[in-house]
């Protein structure tokens, strides 16, 4: 009761400054959340290193589960592929200064530390969830080209170099050769039951299912924190009304992409779809990545407000 007070308040404390933030700062509210984001991570992953704690043989820092510690970095993950592809968008239409080319050397570099991370705390489904965020990245930036030649050919290139430099990190550093072996272990453990028991636990929440719900905490009745699913915990915890209120919310999100401008409609869609990653295998309301969730939905409140100011 306690976690899930402090998680209904950090909810209510983000959706208000999402809210706040749009009226003070309009389309500088994303450039606000990213530098905040970027360093908030260094005093965290710092501490989290210094403490260096392992469970189940896989990096926890001062979680006290790895997958929390894995899930923790994809919204690091978020900003930094924002970032990058800012960063490539100047560099593709002929801003190819230096600044921007060591820009991307080092977002490229807190890239490959932030998969280290996620390698070490064997979180498969941050790996499948940043994986599919660096896609939808990449088609985000190919779209852009609109089949110019010079500009594609420059996309082509700046991404054969960076998929090489990751390669070669794979392959060359003997700490990333040791990440990777460590979550192809877990897979190789969990190859039998690769759900890890979370269909028995869909399937229970099914047949038990009630109108309104069972309360917070009930599947500890069969000895399971959670459902490991968000829209299913919402259902077994909630109810069907929860769950409709919930997903009219996300709909809400995506459907204000009408009213964004381009840098506001990828963030979004990039928070979106790690959103939707690590709610098919976890429960998304106590993870970090929903305080972006939050922070972007103040964007759909813009349209039509007017901002009185005072003097």
């Amino acid at each position: 009761m306690v976690l899930l007070k402090n998680s209904l308040q950090l909810m209510c404390m983000f959706i208000a400054v999402s809210i706040f933030f749009n009226d003070l700062v309009k389309e500088q509210v994303i450039e606000i959340v990213l530098n905040s984001v970027l360093m908030a991570y260094i005093p965290f992953l710092a501490l989290c290193f210094q403490q260096a704690n392992y469970m189940f043989s896989a990096f926890s820092g001062v979680f006290e589960n790895p997958n929390t510690m894995g899930f923790s970095m994809i919204g690091l993950m978020i900003v930094v592929l924002m970032r990058l592809y800012k960063v490539a968008m100047q560099m593709l239409h002929g801003q190819q200064q230096v600044n921007y080319i060591w820009s991307f050397i080092l977002y490229m570099t807190v890239y490959i530390f932030t998969l280290y991370v996620i390698l070490l705390s064997n979180a498969r489904t941050s790996l499948l969830t940043v994986s599919i965020a660096t896609v939808v990245v990449f088609f985000c930036i190919v779209k852009s080209m609109n089949k110019t030649f010079l500009p594609l050919l420059k996309l082509i290139l700046l991404f054969v170099g960076a998929g090489l430099v990751l390669v070669i990190v794979m392959i060359k550093l003997d700490i990333m050769q040791e990440a990777v072996q460590s979550i192809l272990s877990k897979m190789e453990k969990k190859s039998t039951n690769i759900t890890d028991g979370r269909l028995e636990i869909w399937h229970y929440v099914i047949e038990q299912f009630r109108f309104w719900g069972h309360g917070v905490e009930s599947l500890w009745s069969i000895g399971v924190a959670h459902a490991h699913n968000t829209f299913i915990n919402i259902v077994q915890e909630t109810g069907l009304l929860a769950l409709i209120s919930y997903c009219l919310f996300l709909l809400a999100i995506v459907k204000g992409y009408r009213h964004m401008n381009e840098q506001a409609i990828v963030f979004t869609g990039l928070v979106m779809v790690a959103a939707l990653g690590v709610s098919t295998f976890e429960i998304l309301y106590f993870n970090m990545l929903h305080i972006l969730v939050f922070v972007v939905s103040g964007t759909i409140y813009n349209k039509g407000k007017i901002t009185i100011t005072s003097e």
